[in-house]
């Protein structure tokens, strides 16, 4: 009988039982390099077994914690998770409230006893390091459920745009990994009928690995190429230097660019008002900085120059007999909102009424609108002139339209608090608590 053939029970010569042995499943050699994650990897399919092990599995009557972790277990025991991907789907669990440290049954996978007579569903409990409750005031605990809210979109926006980013500043493949790792993981929770009540959300934070990739490469691309042309123009005329004679200045291309471009984009609302203005200026040395500010805003309009604001703004810049390269232009709606942290001196979003606040528009070239989207965040530092335009003198930061603050992640170094027994410092010995580390050190081996 070969070795890998099954063996039944049976006696030897000294009357001793002989279990039966099992035999080992065999992975195929097509199989044997499969990761889980090729662009179109798909599971294979279910026995009648398996579907009904499924079904039960994931019942809906069942709670959701215990769906969830089961579910995190077979994803984990399913695909075959590099070194990097495995420390980014532990990021994306613990911003989820999940531990994924090693737990008591790991050193059984060493056991290969147990493991070659267990089968499916023990072999997964057995390697399992994804568990939900009870472990530590860092993660989810069933007793304070009040104080964590089922989201999987929000979890989503919250690892990408801040974990990710973070840690590995922008690294192009490393975000993709990240986008793909997690869209995997929602795809499987769908396919498997996890948790039905929470499908439209799961769809929602699916997207978001979509579009995140892009979205992240353009935001560190406007952050290099902000304030754009128009507003430099305006910083070299207004903040760096002075002018002084319109024909004569050192400035003066910069002047006409300046000109032009707010004589001829559209600019909003206020457009008419500052267009006025600037006509009424023949002298420019009559414009001035009346003030600077740093801000932080909400887009909340892409208004990007058509095709027939072009060519009239070419055949009047052809008519004017002007040599000068004018790149389209357009404007931004902008509101003032804060960018969420989780430093103590930073007032959070909920803690500022900013009902009030009037919405403000920025001139911006069109390759600049075309990387921005509805709901990205800037810091900057704002310029007004005397004839009522404000322009972006530089920028200090953006966000992307779906960045998001999660509590959790201010946990991510905290350590339970442990008794000090050393002794308090006193004023008959302020030096007790020295003198007793001092003696630890000494007492090392």
């Amino acid at each position: 009988m070969g070795a890998n053939e099954d063996m039944e029970d049976g006696v030897d010569a000294q009357g001793e039982v002989k279990k039966k042995k099992k035999k080992k499943k065999r992975t195929p050699k097509s199989r044997r390099n499969i990761t889980g994650f090729e662009e179109y990897y798909t599971d294979a399919p279910m026995t009648p077994a398996e579907a009904l092990e499924k079904k039960t599995r994931y019942d809906p009557t069942r709670p959701f914690t215990d769906r969830i972790e089961e579910c995190i277990q077979s994803f984990r025991a399913r695909r075959r998770l590099d070194s990097q991907r495995v420390a980014m789907f532990n990021k994306y669990l613990f911003l989820g409230g999940i531990d994924s440290s090693a737990r008591q049954f790991t050193g059984m996978t060493n056991d290969r006893d147990a493991m070659a007579e267990a089968d499916a569903e023990q072999i997964r409990t057995m390697t399992a390091v994804d568990f939900i409750g009870g472990n530590g005031s860092r993660f989810y605990d069933g007793s304070n459920s009040d104080d964590w809210e089922v989201d999987f979109e929000a979890v989503v926006k919250g690892f990408i745009s801040r974990t990710i980013t973070d840690w590995y500043m922008y690294d192009k493949e490393a975000i993709q990994v990240a986008a793909d790792l997690v869209k995997n993981f929602l795809n499987y929770v769908l396919m498997h009928d996890v948790c039905p009540e929470y499908a439209s959300n799961i769809i929602a934070a699916r997207h978001i690995c979509n579009i995140a990739p892009t979205e992240l490469r353009y935001m560190h691309e406007l952050i290099l190429e902000l304030p754009g042309a128009f507003n430099r123009a305006a910083r070299s005329l207004f903040c760096d230097g002075q002018v002084r004679n319109i024909e004569k200045d050192e400035n003066y291309d910069t002047l006409v660019q300046f000109r032009l471009t707010a004589l001829l984009w559209p600019m909003g609302e206020n457009a008419k008002q500052i267009k006025e203005q600037i006509l009424k200026a023949e002298d420019p040395t009559t414009i001035k900085l009346i003030s600077t500010t740093e801000e932080t805003y909400q887009v909340l309009k892409i208004e990007r120059p058509r095709q027939k604001e072009k060519r009239t703004v070419d055949e009047q810049l052809a008519a004017m007999k002007v040599n000068c390269k004018l790149k389209p232009a357009g404007f931004i709606r902008v509101a003032p909102t804060i960018i969420a942290h989780g430093w103590g001196n930073v007032p959070r979003p909920e803690e500022v009424d900013f009902t009030g606040a009037k919405e403000e528009e920025f001139a911006l070239e069109d390759e600049l609108l075309a990387k921005l989207e509805v709901g990205m965040k800037i810091h900057m530092t704002v310029c007004e002139l005397n004839i009522g335009l404000r322009f972006i003198k530089e920028v200090h930061d953006v966000r992307v339209s779906f960045d998001t603050f999660l509590p959790q992640y201010l946990m991510t170094g905290w350590k339970e608090p442990v008794p000090n027994e050393r002794p308090p410092p006193s004023i008959h010995d302020p030096h007790a608590e020295e003198k007793a580390v001092s003696a630890e050190i000494e007492a090392e081996p």
